[in-house]
C-alpha cells in the first residue's frame, strides 16, 4: 500500500465518520472560504463529490456571518458542508435543520451534539501549522475514495496558501507530500522561491518577498542585477551555480538590510513543488487562487481547481491586476509607514480586498518586527480588521486569535482566527476603542504592561 498521512487514532476516526456522512447523501450544499486554502478545499470536495455521483451546489464566501447562515438554513438543504469556516460560529450552525459537516482548522468555540466537526484542535493538533482546511478536505475525501489522491496537489496548494510550508512540514502535511511524490502526482526540489521569465521580472514582480526600492520597479531591479554582474534579461534557469549563489547572497543582504527577521530571510529558498499533471508550480497556483478570491472572482479559482483551461487564462489576468494593485499599495506603506501605537502598529489601506495581504507582507518585510500589525478598512457599514504577527512574537506570548475575539466582542463585534493571523469585524463608531483594547491586551500578552 502506498504511503500517506499518519493520523492520531481519534482524529482518523472522526475523518472516517465524516466520509460516511458524505456517502450517505445524494446532494451536498458546499460553503467555503475565499482564500487559496478555502478554494482548494472546495475544489477537492467538489471533485470527490463528482467522482461519487453526489450532486452539489457550491458557494465561495468572504466570511460566515449570521445572515449568511440564516440564508443557507432557509434553503432547506438536507446536508451542508462548511470548509475553512464554521467552528467559530457553531452556535449558529446548530440551528440548521439538516446534517451539517464542518471541516475547519481555526480555533473552535465548542463541540456540538448536532454538527459534525473535523477540527485538529479537538485532537491535540494545531490548525495553524499541522493541517490546513484543504488538508482536512483531502483527508476526508481520500477516506471516501482512495482515487481522490488525485487532488493531492490542491491539498498542497492550500497548505502553501496558509504558509504551512514554512519552517518545516508537520507530520500530516509531510505525509500528504510524500504520498503525492510516491504516486508521481508532484515533483519537489529546493531552490530560490521566486518566479518570472527574466531575472528582472523575478525581482520587480516579487510581492512576497517584498524588496524595498526593487519590488514594482523594473529599472531599479535591472540596475541591482547589473551591479552584481548579472544579465538582467537572462532567465534564472540559464544562471550557472556561481551566478545563483551571488544572486541569493545579494537578495539575502537586501532583506537583512531592510530589517527582516532571520526566519523571514530563510524563506527566500524553499521547496518548489510542481504538479505533474500540468507542470504548474504549486506556489503559482496558490497565487492565482488568492488573486481570484481577492478580486471577487472565486468561481474562476474554483473552475481552475477543476482543470478549466479558460479559467487559467482568466485567473492569470486577475493575478496580474491583483499584483499590480498590491505592489502599488505596498509602495505606499514603504513610503509612509504605519500608525504606531504602544504595542501594535496600524495600517489603513484603501482597498478592503487587499487588507490581509498588505498586513501580512508589511509585517514581514516593511514594518517593525516587535509589534503585531493590524490593517483596518471600512466596508458595508463596518470596520474590517486583519491582523498579523511573526513567529517570534507568538513565541513571546502574542495571541491574535484571543485579542481579536475578546476586543471585538467588547465593542459589539466578532473576531477570531489563529494566534499568528486573525481578523475581526467591529462597528465603525467603536473602531478607536477596539484598537485601544487590542493594544492593551497585546501589551499584557507580551508582559510589557497594558
Amino acid at each position: 500500500m502506498k504511503g500517506g498521512a499518519v493520523l492520531p487514532k481519534d482524529f482518523n476516526s472522526i475523518i472516517s465518520e465524516a466520509a460516511e456522512l458524505i456517502r450517505s447523501h445524494s446532494f451536498a450544499r458546499v460553503i467555503s472560504h475565499y482564500d487559496a486554502d478555502g478554494i482548494s478545499a472546495a475544489g477537492i470536495m467538489i471533485a470527490s463529490l463528482k467522482r461519487a455521483g453526489i450532486e452539489y451546489q457550491a458557494t465561495i464566501s468572504r466570511s460566515l456571518d449570521r445572515a449568511t447562515v440564516e440564508s443557507i438554513a432557509d434553503e432547506g438543504s438536507d446536508f451542508v458542508i462548511f470548509l475553512d469556516m464554521g467552528s467559530g460560529q457553531i452556535e449558529w450552525l446548530d440551528e440548521i435543520r439538516g446534517d451539517v459537516l464542518v471541516l475547519d482548522h481555526h480555533r473552535t468555540v465548542r463541540k456540538s451534539d448536532k454538527v459534525l466537526q473535523v477540527n485538529p484542535h479537538f485532537h491535540g493538533l494545531d490548525g495553524m501549522k499541522d493541517v490546513s482546511a484543504s488538508g482536512l478536505s483531502f483527508l476526508v475525501c481520500t477516506a471516501l475514495d482512495d482515487k481522490n489522491w488525485a487532488s493531492a496537489p490542491l491539498a498542497i496548494t492550500g497548505l502553501f496558501g496558509d504558509m504551512q510550508n514554512l519552517h518545516g512540514y508537520s507530520k500530516i502535511n509531510a505525509g500528504i507530500i510524500e504520498g503525492a511524490i510516491e504516486r508521481k502526482l508532484i515533483a519537489k526540489e529546493t531552490d530560490l522561491r521566486l518566479s518570472g521569465n527574466s531575472l528582472t521580472e523575478m525581482i520587480s514582480s516579487s510581492v512576497s518577498p517584498y524588496f524595498r526600492q526593487l519590488s514594482g520597479r523594473d529599472d531599479a531591479a535591472a540596475e541591482f542585477l547589473r551591479s552584481a554582474d548579472l544579465d538582467e534579461s537572462a532567465a534564472y534557469g540559464d544562471l550557472k551555480e556561481g551566478g545563483r549563489r551571488r544572486l541569493m547572497s545579494m537578495l539575502t543582504l537586501r532583506l537583512l538590510g531592510q530589517g527582516c527577521s532571520k526566519e523571514t530571510v530563510l524563506e527566500l529558498s524553499g521547496d518548489i513543488v510542481t504538479a505533474s499533471a500540468n507542470s504548474m508550480r504549486i506556489d503559482d497556483l496558490t497565487e492565482l487562487l488568492n488573486a481570484c478570491g481577492r478580486t471577487d472572482h472565486p468561481g474562476i479559482g474554483l473552475a481552475l481547481c477543476l482543470g478549466d483551461l479558460d479559467a487559467l487564462r482568466e485567473a492569470t489576468r486577475f493575478r496580474k491586476d491583483y499584483d499590480r494593485m498590491l505592489l502599488s499599495a505596498l509602495g505606499k506603506v514603504e513610503d509612509d509607514g504605519a500608525i504606531v501605537m504602544k504595542h501594535i502598529q496600524v495600517l489603513k489601506p484603501s482597498n478592503p480586498s487587499l487588507a490581509g495581504a498588505i498586513c501580512g507582507i508589511s509585517m514581514q518585510y516593511l514594518l517593525e518586527q516587535d509589534k503585531p500589525t493590524l490593517a483596518i478598512t471600512r466596508s458595508e457599514g463596518s470596520t474590517k480588521v486583519s491582523s498579523r504577527a511573526t513567529k517570534s512574537l507568538v513565541n513571546a506570548g502574542v495571541n491574535l486569535a484571543e485579542s481579536m475575539k475578546s476586543s471585538a466582542e467588547q465593542v459589539g463585534g466578532v473576531g477570531g482566527g489563529h494566534t499568528i493571523a486573525a481578523g475581526a469585524t467591529v462597528p465603525i463608531a467603536k473602531e478607536d476603542q477596539f484598537l485601544e483594547l487590542v493594544d492593551s491586551m497585546t501589551g499584557r500578552q507580551l508582559g510589557t504592561g497594558s
